[in-house]
């Protein structure tokens, strides 16, 4: 069951104007505007779909009001596909719709689906650092990025209350791989086609449930901080960040999203393979974030003002 990553996420929200105003703001694509659907697009090709509130086109959520309300797996080929149909043809949520994509219910309650790869991996010029003993940019200034424009969608993160069952659905049943975890409260999975730390992090804490955030990948921390500061300056409030996990390695800003849980920024996140060994923390403040803002930073704060 080869899937490779996330092809989109739809979103169900209340105001078509604000959803339009925070995806653009965010450095999506906008390729489709039409009076019951927008759609966005990174560059690689995986989507943000967004429609209305009530729209009967939109799966059930286990929650009211904006959130997303179906996460699209791409898979690597036909008979990939037909395999996750066959796996899954015993379960009553389980369908096939006339486009083909096989579609489903997580055990949390999470509306899935299963379609052929739409996504086209970049390789994009990679960030020239100067290190101590390794001068690499020579006569060329570091890049300034005044807004952030993602390029790869890396991950979605739910909360359970049904964790193990939830994660061996993944795991077992859809070919996930365990990369991390939090003891009795999280899991990071990664498809088998896929090489990211995670592209699904399901977490348990508290009565939670429901979408928690989307993450889309950045060329650089430069990248990072521009889009952060950008969105800042356009009004859009910071969940958390920015700051760095010590579980995947990434540096990370995310903001809340008036279409449901947050949107993050990351990069430099772990690259996994079939050797790399799963690791498990106690969950911890610590384990969460090496360091981190938490409200966000504004571009000019904390600069030097010539007073005593």
């Amino acid at each position: 069951m080869h899937i490779v990553g996330l092809n989109s996420v739809v979103y169900g929200v209340e105001d078509f104007d604000v959803a339009r105003r925070y995806w653009t703001d965010f450095g999506l694509q906008l390729v489709m505007d039409a009076p019951d659907q927008i759609i966005f697009c990174t560059p690689e090709g995986s989507q943000v779909h967004v429609r209305r509130l009530a729209d009967p086109m939109l799966a059930p959520a286990p929650v009211a009001g904006p959130t997303v309300r179906q996460v699209v797996w791409g898979v690597q080929n036909q008979r990939a596909l037909d395999a996750i149909a066959a796996e899954l043809g015993q379960d009553a949520s389980m369908r096939t719709d006339e486009a083909g994509r096989v579609l489903a219910t997580d055990p949390a309650g999470h509306a899935i689906a299963f379609e052929l790869s739409c996504v086209e991996p970049m390789v994009q010029p990679a960030t020239v650092f100067n290190t101590p003993g390794h001068a690499m940019r020579i006569n060329a200034a570091a890049q300034i990025y005044p807004r952030a424009y993602p390029s790869h969608m890396s991950h979605v993160v739910y909360a359970v209350q049904n964790l193990q069952e939830t994660a061996e659905f993944y795991e077992k049943r859809l070919g996930f791989r365990v990369t991390d975890s939090y003891t009795g409260s999280g899991v990071f999975l990664r498809p088998a086609g896929s090489a990211d730390h995670h592209s699904l992090f399901l977490l348990q804490r508290g009565d939670a449930v429901g979408f928690h955030h989307l993450a889309f990948d950045v060329r650089d921390i430069h990248e990072v901080f521009g889009g952060g500061l950008f969105m800042t300056s356009r009004g859009w409030k910071t969940h958390i960040g920015p700051g760095r996990h010590p579980v995947s390695s990434a540096y990370f800003w995310y903001f809340k999203n008036p279409c449901g849980g947050a949107a993050e920024y990351d990069f430099d996140a772990d690259i996994c393979d079939d050797s790399w060994v799963a690791r498990q923390f106690v969950p911890s403040a610590e384990a969460f974030a090496e360091w981190a803002f938490p409200d966000g930073v504004q571009r000019y704060q904390g600069m030097q003002t010539g007073k005593a």
